[in-house]
């Protein structure tokens, strides 16, 4: 793994020194205060894609439907 810490490029992620996080936590105090929450959301993102899918495949079959001859 690689850490940016800095303008002089990549530092070795073993390296204790590569990323002072008291620094970043000083600069950034909300870092790690709280949960994204991200598995939730990324949840309700594929439930709300798969709802698009099954009422785009109800729609499509209603036109064919319709279509019919």
């Amino acid at each position: 793994m690689t850490i940016y810490a800095g303008m002089n490029g990549p530092a070795n992620a073993s390296d204790p020194e590569a990323v002072d996080y008291e620094a970043i936590r000083r600069r950034f105090p909300w870092v790690g205060c709280f949960d994204s929450g991200e598995d939730d959301l990324s949840s309700r993102y594929r439930d709300m894609m798969a709802e698009a899918l099954r009422d785009r495949e109800i729609v499509e079959a209603i036109d064919a439907a319709r279509h019919r001859p």
